[in-house]
Parts: structure tokens; C-alpha cells; sequence
């Protein structure tokens, strides 16, 4: 996402990180999210109840909004376009954030909840202009996002809540998210705490006749990114192109690849060091032990200016083991063999660029009997499907060839 600030000489780039649950998936409520690096936006559309009726009315407000957005219409035309072809009387509360730079943020609530923001441990009333339109209340308002900001969005089901003998209303709820937000909680973190929290208020049973319960959590952070150099290029006089794009990125810098480390190293004129062996297998020609991380995963190695130096294929394919199924950095192994180091640095990046060189390694084109010249290396394979995973987790990911 766009949206520059200064942080000492280095600009960096805002990025709403976000994080939703449905407490009944089977209920009324939609919500869809969407980011690229310009634009983020989450709707969230509620059924006046649960049933598959309910739901398919939902789901096409949200996913018609969704679509118009995508094509760059504007929250305020889209709720025209919905509410223009809802029939009269109905009444689906849904709501749109849209965050356009990284910063610029419009609202439209449709007969829904007010959107929760907190900044610096306090709450912000956000100035919104209210207007009826075909029989319908709608808020819009726009504002600007900062680092550090905590937005949520909830449906109706939520706030009816009732607990300890009393309805819980919406500035009960926003006076806890700001509690919970002045700890410095992630997306997640926020999610989890919205969620527990009308888990307790529905203890007693009081809001069993709520079918739907739905939560979207937001956190405005600089936005974190990775650059993957594996394999050097196929025409050797790309060798220093390639390090370029390497060396340029601000976040994380990664070589998967000891033939890459090696031309790394030769350009920077730096000494590529290999991690030292295990002090209980420091004989070389004594195997290691299966439960050693060395017997699954080659060793990494150090290169001064890079943050990360693994194997290539076999470290890229095991990374991708460790990347499926796991939604989160905290959810990985606490290990530091170079797989699970090269997932800890993928999960960890909202944007990632591979950089991956066509050149054939001689060595692997023998022992799998393949063509050099005319076989797919066996490293493009690997990271094309590691591609695939991380952008079914939301990442936005991009692969160059050389």
C-alpha cells in the first residue's frame, strides 16, 4: 500500500494488516478484504438473519461491492448502485473501509455499526456525515490513517450482546479495544481479543437469539518486505544486475543457493562463511544424527550484507512444508535450521519479490537425468509452487527471471 512516512532518512510505506472471523459460518454475515499495493478495502455485510436466504443476500452485496471496488468505483457509488437495487423495506446492514495510499481512508456504514479507531491509546470520533437514502441511514466520512492505528468493524449481532445483566453498547466495546490497543496488539491479537470478549458476554445465554456474529480487525503499520535472490542467471553478465536487485531491498535480503552465495560473495568482495558444523558431529565422516536439523536441511551460511544465506532447492522445498498450514510467524517450529529461517523471513513480509536465476546446475541436470538445455530447472518449480502458497495467504508476490 502507498502511503509514505520518514522514518530518519528512510522512507517506508504504510500497510493495513487485518484479520477477520465469522463466530457462525454458516450465518448472514459476509465480509470480503481485498489489498494490493496501492489499495485495501474490507466490506462487511450482515443478513437480517440466519439461514441460507440470509446469506446469499449478504454475500451479494458484499461480493458486488467487492467487484466495484476492485474496478476503482467509489464507496459512495457503490452503496448507490447496491441500495438502488435493493427492494424496498429491506434493510442489510453492510459497511466499506476503503484505504486508498496507504493513509486515505473513506467510510460508508450503511445502517450498520459505527467503525471503532483508536490512535496513540485513545479513542477517535470519527466526523461523519449521516443522510437517509431510500429509506436507509448511511454515515460516510473521510479520514486520514497513521502508524499505530487500530480499526474494527463489527455487525449487528455483536453489539447486541448482552452480559453481567446489562446490553453492552458500542462505547462498552470501544472503551476494551481501546484498553487493548494501547498494548501494541497486532490485527490477530485484536481479533482474538474482540472475540473473546463476546464469548463472555454470551455465557449466560443472553444472546443465543443473535445468529450472527462477525469481526474485522485492522493495524496501520509500515509495511515489511523480503527479496529472495535463488540461482544465478543464465547469461553470466546478469550476474551484478542481479545482486542489484538484491541489495536494493530495505527489508529482508535472502540468497537461497550456494553457487548464488558464491557469486554474491565474489561481487561484494566479502567472505561467505559456512555455519560451523555441530559440536557432536564435528568428524565429518561421522553421520549426523537424525534428529539434528543438519540431517533434513543444509547448513546456512553468513554474507555480510544479506540477512539470510540457505541452500537452494532442497532448503526452498522445505521452507515451502513449513509455509502450508501455517497462518502465522509465531506459529512456526522455534528452530534455526535454514528452512525454517527462510519461512520465518517469507511469513514475517507482506510484499516478496524472487529473483530467480535460469542458469542449470550441472550437478542436479545429471542426477535427475534431465536435459540442461532444454528442462525447466528444478529451483523454478519449487518456487513457483512456494508462489502459489504464499499468495493464498494474502501476500503479494512477484518473481522476476534471469
Amino acid at each position: 500500500m502507498g502511503g509514505w512516512y520518514l522514518l530518519g532518512e528512510v522512507p517506508l510505506r504504510l500497510w493495513i494488516e487485518s484479520a477477520h472471523q465469522s463466530l457462525i459460518p454458516a450465518g448472514g454475515d459476509v465480509v470480503r478484504t481485498f489489498q494490493t499495493e496501492e489499495q485495501f478495502f474490507a466490506v462487511l455485510a450482515s443478513g437480517p438473519r440466519s439461514g441460507a436466504e440470509a446469506q446469499a443476500r449478504a454475500t451479494w452485496i458484499a461480493g458486488r461491492a467487492a467487484d466495484m471496488l476492485e474496478r476503482g468505483t467509489s464507496p459512495d457509488a457503490v452503496v448507490q448502485a447496491v441500495l438502488t437495487t435493493l427492494p424496498a423495506g429491506e434493510h442489510i446492514p453492510f459497511s466499506i473501509l476503503q484505504v486508498l495510499g496507504g493513509c486515505r481512508a473513506q467510510l460508508v456504514e450503511c445502517d450498520a455499526p459505527p467503525l471503532f479507531l483508536t490512535r496513540g491509546g485513545q479513542l477517535v470520533l470519527l466526523p461523519v456525515l449521516e443522510e437517509v437514502f431510500r429509506g436507509r441511514l448511511v454515515r460516510t466520512c473521510q479520514f486520514t490513517l497513521q502508524d499505530g492505528d487500530h480499526v474494527a468493524m463489527v455487525s449487528a449481532g455483536y453489539i447486541r450482546a448482552r452480559g453481567w445483566s446489562r446490553r453492552w453498547g458500542w462505547r462498552d466495546i470501544a472503551i476494551s479495544i481501546r484498553r487493548w490497543t494501547d498494548t501494541g496488539c497486532d490485527a490477530e491479537q485484536l481479533l482474538g481479543a474482540l472475540i473473546r470478549m463476546y464469548r463472555r458476554l454470551a455465557e449466560d445465554g443472553s444472546a443465543r437469539d443473535v445468529a450472527d456474529v462477525s469481526i474485522v480487525a485492522m493495524h496501520v503499520r509500515p509495511r515489511r518486505t523480503a527479496t529472495v535472490w535463488t540461482g544465478p542467471p543464465a547469461d553470466p553478465a546478469q550476474d551484478e544486475a542481479a545482486l542489484e536487485k538484491l541489495m536494493a531491498e530495505r527489508g529482508s535480503r535472502v540468497i537461497c543457493g550456494d553457487t548464488t552465495a558464491q557469486v554474491a560473495a565474489r561481487l561484494l568482495g566479502a567472505e561467505l562463511k559456512l555455519e560451523p558444523r555441530p559440536e557432536d558431529s564435528a568428524d565429518m565422516r561421522r553421520p549426523l544424527d537424525k534428529s539434528h536439523p543438519w540431517a533434513e536441511v543444509p547448513p546456512v551460511s553468513y554474507l555480510e550484507g544479506v540477512d539470510l544465506v540457505t541452500e537452494g532447492v532442497v532448503t526452498l522445498g522445505r521452507a515451502r512444508e513449513r509455509v502450508v498450514g501455517v497462518k502465522h510467524v509465531r506459529d512456526l517450529p522455534r528452530r534455526g535450521d535454514g528452512a525454517t529461517c527462510l519461512a520465518r523471513a517469507l511469513l514475517a513480509a507482506d510484499r516478496i519479490r524472487f529473483i530467480v536465476g535460469l542458469a542449470v546446475n550441472p550437478a542436479v541436470s545429471q542426477a535427475t537425468g534431465a536435459d540442461a538445455a532444454c528442462t525447466v530447472p528444478r529451483r523454478q518449480d519449487v518456487v513457483e509452487e512456494l508462489v502459489r502458497d504464499l499468495k493464498a495467504q494474502g501476500k503479494l508476490v512477484s518473481v522476476e527471471y534471469l
